[in-house]
């Protein structure tokens, strides 16, 4: 009897619900609560990406295979196609469209401008489906919960666990100078505030990817500028500009505030929504830039911590602690 592992033929098979004879793993990636192959099946030239998950893993493994079921039907998504999944309490497998086999390839930070253009109408599609009407789930504490927008209890959630996050990493990372430690202490409390004046009456809120990243979440083809976008765990109620905050923290720029703005206002235009002004959308993507910041601290990542603090001091994102939100701009 052959013994069942994770990416063993029968477990493969099971969530394909086909018979395999063999399958080849061919490379391993690099993911959190998870383990992530390429899988060759039954020696032919068919590949597959499969994800194992227990723990907290599976739970985020569930959350994407419930995006698959009930949400990625509602529009023309950009995920990679599911070929199939088992459950069986305690552990997930999951089987997607092999992206790489297909020719699409991560850009890294050298993202073309049609390429942002691309990710930005995608973003935009994604937003507007689902604009003021979002499911008012709540997720599991990780690195994006900063995020989530709805229901308002969770905001004062992840602002203590930024805060008890935050002491542990500023023990570890010994380099952070008194000046860039005190600056996120100085914000997290008017964050907090802010976000719950934001959120208070329930509008111009929409469900956001929450990992939308080109170091390995959004992948293009060549000369094809609509990207395929992987890894949709992170789907959280939120402030629709903070996936495209969140994107081009990785993309350099000789003057963001510049480059940031046109990519903002064409987001704004293909977003199209009504009861959303410029003015809101333009303070929702400042507001996000501190989000980002979190993001950071629970990563324990000293190189985007302090990208994250250039990119407020640049973006001037503090004001949105002292501006009132513009909610009632139209």
């Amino acid at each position: 009897m052959r013994r069942v592992t994770p990416f063993s033929p029968d477990a493969i098979g099971a969530a394909l619900g086909s018979r395999l004879s063999d399958v080849q793993l061919l490379d391993t990636f690099a993911a959190s609560d998870a383990e992530v192959v390429r899988v060759r099946l039954d020696g032919s030239e068919t590949t597959v990406i499969a994800k194992h998950a227990t723990g907290a893993g599976a739970a985020a493994a569930r959350r994407e295979i419930a995006f698959y079921e009930q949400l990625a039907p509602r529009w023309d998504h950009p995920a990679p196609r599911l070929l199939g999944a088992t459950d069986d309490g305690e552990s997930v497998l999951l089987l997607t469209e092999d992206l790489n086999a297909g020719g699409y390839h991560a850009p890294g930070p050298d993202v073309s401008d049609n390429q942002l253009h691309g990710a930005i109408d995608v973003l935009a599609a994604l937003h507007r489906e689902f604009w003021n009407d979002v499911p008012a789930a709540e997720l599991e504490q990780s690195v994006t919960s900063t995020a989530q927008a709805w229901p308002p209890e969770v905001i004062s959630r992840n602002a203590a666990a930024v805060r008890a996050e935050a002491a542990r990493f500023f023990d570890a990372a010994t380099e952070l100078v008194d000046a860039e430690r005190s600056i996120l202490e100085e914000i997290v409390d008017g964050w907090e505030n802010q976000f719950q004046a934001r959120v208070r009456e329930g509008r111009a809120l929409t469900l956001i990817h929450g990992d939308f990243h080109f170091l390995g979440n959004v992948f293009f083809k060549e000369a094809d500028p609509r990207p395929k976008v992987i890894d949709w765990s992170e789907l959280k109620p939120g402030l629709g500009p903070h996936d495209l905050a969140y994107a081009l923290s990785v993309v350099p720029s000789d003057d963001r505030p510049t480059r940031d703005r046109a990519l903002l206002r064409r987001y704004w235009e293909a977003l199209a929504a009504e009861d959303y002004s410029w003015e809101l959308c333009e303070w929702d993507f400042r507001f996000s830039l501190i989000s980002n910041l979190f993001q950071s601290v629970f990563q324990h990542s000293v190189r985007w911590y302090r990208v994250s603090l250039t990119a407020i001091e640049t973006l001037d994102a503090r004001s949105t602690l002292t501006d009132r939100p513009p909610i009632s701009g139209g």
